[in-house]
């Protein structure tokens, strides 16, 4: 089967870079960090078209909050805006209103975009980016981290476990 070949499993650092890391964003609500964000993931090659990632990411804010509570929000969507899969990572010292599930701010806000039709990786990558995530004491450093650097490496050293 082709769900399982050597990539079957992706970590978030997979799709992650330190140019797609920002830190301590800020906007006018969750659509405006939505924007930053995508406009951030466009800087890779793999995007193709900004302004449908955007309208797929926010069409699906508005069937349902992808803010999962804890102070976490996975943002996601499939469009033929990008040709694979690309993530992008945004912190909130103060946290953004995203209508989470728990009602609180979020304040960690991992966007991933693929490809129409992704494989079964899309699933299984938005489940481990969660899982990252429930660890307090990760979220914490990640939250305080004060440069993409040490957010990429934290993640790094988290996936080894």
């Amino acid at each position: 089967m082709k769900y399982f070949g050597e990539r079957a499993n992706m970590n978030p650092s997979d799709i992650l870079t330190k140019e797609r890391i920002i830190i301590n964003i800020t906007g006018e609500g969750r659509d405006d960090i939505l924007k930053k964000m995508v406009h951030v993931a466009g800087t890779s090659e793999k995007v193709v078209n900004e302004a449908d990632i955007l309208k797929r990411v926010i069409e699906r804010e508005k069937i349902r909050s992808t803010g999962i509570g804890g102070g976490i929000g996975i943002p996601h969507a499939q469009t033929s805006g990008i040709t694979d899969i690309v993530g992008c990572l945004a912190i909130s010292q103060q946290g953004i209103e995203f209508n989470a599930i728990d009602m609180k701010p979020v304040h960690i806000i991992f966007l991933i975009a693929a490809k129409e039709r992704f494989d079964n990786r899309y699933l299984g990558l938005l489940s481990r980016v969660a899982r990252l995530f429930i660890d307090e004491s990760f979220k914490q450093k990640v939250i305080t981290s004060t440069s993409p650097e040490e957010i990429m490496n934290l993640i790094m050293e988290n996936e080894k476990r």
